[in-house]
């Protein structure tokens, strides 16, 4: 196994390369739009902040749709979109669209659990201090759900890890399309497996750094 990674040393690293390229972008979007959109799904539910049903229930259908359509399929259906996009449905950049839209609704789902959890004691002590829907949300609502907001991250983090080694079928590389084309499809192996414990080591250093950031935070309170 290891005479087959070194063998096929540059060719992996680039496929490496390819994914932390998916990965950074997926997850950059992910972050600048699931938490404004957890906190108005949340906002919308609660009387003191924007209470509007119907158009919670327009988002949260909205996001269980994306959540719903099994992810191959969904690529797919994408294509016309990442074409109009991009230019092109094909390639690495073209697959940061299925895979951002799937994470963002996994982690807005997160960050409205998350929410719904905090005490009712903080919002009581937020209007009783006179504080603004603005100096809720900051102050009080994600302050407590900080340590949530790390940990539900790593999750989504490693999901769409699991999720990227599917964008071979519009050619996006990175290592899962690596394994599949040089490894299972021509019987190579050890090459796989010596891939699929590359995926594993780099689970538990998202892991644990998710771990490590969460922990520093619980010891700062």
């Amino acid at each position: 196994m290891i005479d087959a990674l070194i063998k096929n040393k540059e060719a992996i690293i680039h496929a490496f390369w390819e994914t932390n390229f998916m990965m950074a972008i997926t997850m950059l979007v992910c972050l600048l739009v699931s938490l404004p959109l957890g906190l108005l799904l949340y906002a919308l539910r609660k009387e003191v902040l924007l209470k509007q049903p119907f158009f919670y229930h327009l988002l949260s259908i909205s996001l269980n749709m994306l959540r719903s359509v099994p992810f191959l399929i969904f690529i797919f259906l994408l294509i016309p979109l990442s074409r109009s996009i991009f230019g092109t449905s094909f390639g690495n950049l073209p697959a940061t669209l299925p895979l951002s839209l799937v994470s963002i609704s996994l982690y807005t789902r997160f960050i409205e659990q998350a929410l719904l959890n905090v005490p009712s004691a903080i919002l009581d002590r937020a209007i009783s201090m006179g504080a603004t829907r603005l100096q809720m949300i900051r102050y009080f609502l994600l302050p407590s759900i900080k340590n949530d907001l790390i940990l539900s991250f790593t999750s989504v983090v490693i999901s769409m890890l699991s999720y990227s080694t599917v964008m071979g079928v519009i050619g996006a590389g990175g290592l899962g399309e690596y394994a599949y084309r040089y490894g299972y499809q021509e019987y190579d192996y050890p090459l796989m497996y010596g891939i699929v414990l590359i995926f594993v080591v780099y689970v538990f250093i998202v892991q644990s750094i998710g771990y490590l950031l969460a922990g520093r935070y619980i010891k700062e309170k």
